[in-house]
């Protein structure tokens, strides 16, 4: 054998004997039927309005986005609203951008599609959304919602870092870093996740990290091809930071008894947004907390391959989840 084939032969034994991530989450969705995914867009059908003939053209297009629309469009004061959000130069200008940024949304309802088959096969029985796009007027802490049972999105939250109007709009710096297209499939599968599998978590570190681990792995489950530094929101730098500090983020949770705490302080520290962790370098990433939980769950699934999607979202605790997941962090503490 050549040596190229030799080596060749050897990457594919390796990576046939990595984590069971692999075996467990490389399905084949072709015999896996759903409709394909069109998503339905709010903001040309409003925004071609013209403003000074709102209440017939409403009505005509009311019957397509009752999501939006499934108010009384014989009110007056419904009519006047939805006119000055129209004409409001602001919503105006990401309406523009947003046609610009998105002029075909033919890529997205092809993830989408993708992903939902793979919902469908890890959850047979699961409902899925239909999808509709919209102008938010930037909405920035909602950017994905659901309303009963569809799925909004808000295109002018996915302008790119480099819209001037989100930082005039004095947004957080480190949110506006995710406000880019790649996020928005990423956005709507976790809210997937939120829609059909939030549970209020319990109130120690554990409980947290272990909640957000779950959310991460169903994003695992059904982004397999996205980059877990869009999967978490971090930066490659960020992420690598981690795994190279990943037995000293362990070691420091563990030495000052943090697992169980349910301090607010400490849960805020670990567990919401910003540009990095306080207790560690600026280097760091914020939300340590739940990238830590991440890593725990995906090998308690690597490890426990009886364990359905299902059971692991709905039915295992945290305390279990840890127990079995025979957790260990790579490397070495560090002074």
């Amino acid at each position: 054998m050549k040596a190229y084939q030799l080596s060749i032969f050897l990457f594919t034994l390796l990576l046939s004997a990595c984590s069971g991530e692999g075996s467990r989450l490389d399905i084949d969705t072709r015999d896996t039927e759903i409709a394909p995914v069109r998503i339905m867009r709010y903001e040309q059908a409003l925004f071609g309005i013209a403003p000074d003939s709102m209440q017939p053209q409403l009505k005509a297009i009311a019957p397509q986005f009752p999501v939006f629309l499934d108010a009384d469009l014989d009110d007056t004061l419904n009519i006047m609203r939805l006119h000055d959000f129209v004409i409001d130069p602001l919503n105006q200008q990401l309406y523009r951008r947003s046609q610009e940024v998105f002029p075909d949304l033919t890529p997205y309802e092809r993830d989408f599609t993708e992903a939902f088959k793979r919902f469908r096969y890890f959850f047979p029985d699961g409902t899925l959304p239909d999808i509709f796009s919209y102008v938010s007027g930037l909405l920035y802490e909602n950017p994905v919602q659901f309303f009963n049972e569809d799925m909004i999105v808000a295109l002018d939250m996915y302008l790119g870092a480099d819209m001037e109007t989100y930082r005039k709009m004095r947004l957080p710096l480190y949110a506006i870093r995710t406000m880019t297209p790649e996020y928005l499939v990423r956005d709507g599968i976790a809210e997937l996740y939120l829609y059909h599998f939030a549970l209020r978590p319990g109130t120690t570190f554990l409980d947290q990290a272990i909640d957000k681990g779950r959310r991460l792995w169903f994003l695992d489950a059904l982004l397999p091809a996205t980059p877990d530094s869009i999967k978490i929101g971090f930066t490659q730098s960020q992420l690598q930071w981690c795994r190279q500090n990943e037995a000293n983020i362990w070691s420091f949770i563990i030495q000052n008894d943090l697992l169980y705490s349910s301090d607010t302080q400490v849960l805020r520290k670990f567990f919401a947004d910003g540009p990095f962790t306080s207790d560690f370098s600026t280097a760091s990433p914020p939300r340590i907390g739940e990238w830590l939980g991440w890593q725990i769950v995906r090998s308690f699934m690597d490890r426990n391959e009886n364990v359905s999607p299902e059971e692991l979202f709905t039915s295992i605790q945290a305390q279990e989840i840890l127990n079995r997941s025979g957790y260990k962090p790579r490397g070495k503490v560090t002074p």
